[in-house]
């Protein structure tokens, strides 16, 4: 049955070119979460997907959003701060000025007659590589709102929020400038003539619109490669790796067929054993799947491969995708990447394993990419098919559920469960490890974990994850204190600072959070849903903001209630070599 789109998302235009297609009620629904200009969602419907096997796509251009401004400065240093970056397409340096207190104001304020004075005060002008700010078509950028006196930053310093590595092209930024609250605004003056001998006549152009401080590097300098500074100690900035343990492209499966899984239900203690997902609670899930898709595509710049499912299917949770494959990139240059497939405990979960999107998955990852399936590990039948295993009796391994990779440093977090097999995450290990020809996996850390009424947690995502330098684990839920200690040990080793949280905020799921790397600015964010977010003290999110450049969350409450899973569920990520994805 066609029908049109619902009047609570009928505001939401569509961005793709669907008119071939018949959309059945749910397929139009979830066609509007690509958005009208954004470029960074692609759009399967199964329908299309079985008939041409080619993506609906909408390419057009999209500008960041510029965050909110401080308003004042507090500015102690008796003389503005200065960094020069020399470099963009035309090799114009820009300077990047800190003007010194006096000159405080909003930045909409930042008048004509202030800029010059703040031009031709003797250590923002003179003293910069000689005076170089006097080259017609020199750019300068003046900071007009900086950190608060009370923020945990301190006092604004540039080579503390800004540095070059002019080695590696690099721009290291600290992560409170990607973050509305704290971030810097900046007016852009680009310097037109000056004459010559004179301190005081300098003319200009201003660019009428202040923009963040990021987006003023980025379009000074679009092919700079940006890394975050984190702090380990005051004043000791190092920066994150972010490109070996987080991703700009993901797989995600809108629930256009959503249902409550009974069979889940029978080890999945996050999920209600009787619930019942009514048409009013599937666009309700449906909305809440917008809003996420939403915040991972216009907020955080990433390129989602988006796939709906249908009744025939069978699929009542396809919407966590992250369980039947896996993508991977060996730790060095010399391997293959790997794509892996898993054996699922319910049955019904055996069939979200699609020919249309693996065929997708393995065009992405290119041909060089390895194919392992675990499945014939755990059932190693001659000839039969994985979908006809038992339940019962067989050891089972549902993907990044079951394992969760610190990918940076080749390890891999397993909490044993009726889903999750010791013997088999080894044999797992060893089979990525043969096909990239390299490692990928160098250890796995097995344990178990328990939630408040004493049940074994089926997945181990939710219960604690691994970010580039920092970790969100419920270390109480592992009551095994030599495995606890095994956890923290590896954690520790491989220098990662932990947010532990409690029980009760692993049931508000904080602990089923993921690192995505923000498409535009290359930094690491963290993603999780409101209440995860919610549920987490000022401290905790103190530690994590030193890690990322900001925390990403999106209200999808009555999917993690009747579904059992929450944001990082429903992301694959997708690591596959640039070249092939560009």
């Amino acid at each position: 049955m066609t029908t049109a789109l619902p009047s609570l998302l009928s505001s939401v235009s569509l961005s793709l070119s669907c008119s071939a297609l018949s959309l059945s009620r749910s397929s139009a629904v979830l066609a509007a979460v690509t958005t009208s200009g954004n470029h960074h969602a692609r759009f399967f419907s199964s329908a299309a997907s079985a008939a041409a096997g080619e993506p609906e796509t909408s390419l057009e251009s999209r500008v960041p959003k510029v965050p909110h401004s401080l308003g004042e400065c507090h500015v102690d240093a008796a003389d503005a701060q200065h960094l020069r970056l020399p470099f963009d397409e035309n090799r114009n340096p820009l300077t990047i000025v800190l003007p010194n207190r006096r000159f405080s104001q909003p930045p909409m304020a930042m008048k004509a007659d202030k800029i010059s004075r703040i031009l031709a005060d003797a250590e923002a002008v003179e003293n910069i590589s000689g005076g170089g700010m006097a080259a017609p078509g020199t750019k300068v950028a003046i900071v007009s709102a900086p950190f608060r006196r009370d923020h945990a930053y301190g006092m604004p310093n540039l080579e503390a929020l800004v540095q070059l590595d002019e080695l590696t092209n690099t721009l290291h930024v600290c992560p409170s400038l990607f973050r509305p609250e704290t971030t810097l605004l900046a007016t852009e003056v680009t310097i037109a003539e000056r004459q010559q001998g004179s301190s005081e006549s300098v003319d200009f152009d201003v660019d009428a619109t202040p923009l963040s401080l990021v987006d003023v590097l980025m379009q000074h300098s679009p092919d700079v490669r940006m890394k975050l500074i984190t702090p380990t100690q005051p004043n000791e900035p190092m920066s994150a790796p972010v490109h070996a343990a987080s991703t700009d492209r993901v797989l995600m499966v809108a629930p256009t067929c959503f249902q409550v899984n009974a069979e889940a239900s029978a080890d999945n203690t996050f999920m209600p054993k009787d619930g019942v997902a009514t048409d009013e609670i599937k666009d309700t899930v449906l909305r809440e799947f917008s809003r996420l898709h939403n915040v991972i595509t216009n907020e955080l710049c990433v390129d989602v491969e988006l796939f709906t499912h249908d009744g025939y299917h069978g699929t009542p949770d396809a919407v966590f995708p992250n369980n039947w494959f896996s993508t991977h990139l060996p730790l060095d240059e010399n391997g293959n990447g790997v794509i892996a497939l898993y054996p699922m405990k319910c049955p019904n979960r055996r069939r979200e394993v699609r020919t249309d999107m693996l065929n997708h998955v393995k065009r992405l990852c290119g041909p060089d990419a390895k194919l392992v399936d675990v499945r014939k590990m755990s059932w190693p039948e001659d000839g039969a098919c994985f979908a006809a295993a038992p339940q019962e009796g067989l050891p089972f391994l549902e993907g990044t559920g079951s394992i969760v990779m610190d990918r940076g440093a080749g390890v891999a977090y397993v909490s044993l469960s009726k889903r999750a097999d010791a013997g088999l995450a080894n044999q797992w290990r060893d089979a990525v490890n043969k096909a990239a020809r390299t490692e990928i996996v160098r250890r796995v850390v097995p344990f178990k974990s328990f939630d408040s009424s004493g049940g074994l947690i089926y997945h181990t995502n939710v219960m604690m994850m691994v970010g580039s330098t920092y970790a969100i684990v419920c270390l109480e839920a592992i009551h095994d204190m030599a495995e606890r200690s095994a956890v923290e040990n590896q954690l520790a080793a491989d220098g990662k600072e932990v947010v532990a949280i409690t029980k009760e905020q692993m049931a508000c799921m904080a602990g089923n959070a993921l690192e995505l790397q923000h498409g535009l600015y290359g930094v690491p964010y963290v993603i999780m849903s409101t209440q995860a977010r919610e549920s987490l003290d000022a401290d905790q999110v103190s530690v994590l903001e030193r890690h990322v450049a900001g925390i990403a969350h999106a209200d999808i409450r009555t999917l993690e209630t009747l579904g059992g899973g929450s944001v990082r569920c429903t992301i694959a990520e997708l690591f596959c070599e640039e070249d092939v994805v560009e």
